[in-house]
């Protein structure tokens, strides 16, 4: 089991804005995509994570899957 403080510092070390918010890691996520006219659209969401595995699904990353691997 991970504590949050380990979570929070391994979405930090992917480059993603994360703070320790009471029980969970507040994810902060920024999709950028571009309209027809070529014009740059953003949408800004946070989302949380309690475990390591949460989080990785979160930001994509499939570190804690690596591990697990290397484990067997």
């Amino acid at each position: 089991m991970y504590d949050l403080l380990s979570i929070k510092r391994h979405v930090d070390s992917h480059g993603f804005g994360c703070a320790i918010v009471n029980d969970h890691v507040a994810i902060s996520l920024v999709w950028r995509t571009h309209t027809l006219d070529g014009k740059e659209r953003r949408l800004e969401t946070t989302e949380r994570a309690r475990t390591l595995e949460e989080a990785c699904r979160v930001i994509g990353c499939d570190c804690l899957a690596a591990a697990r691997e290397r484990a067997a």
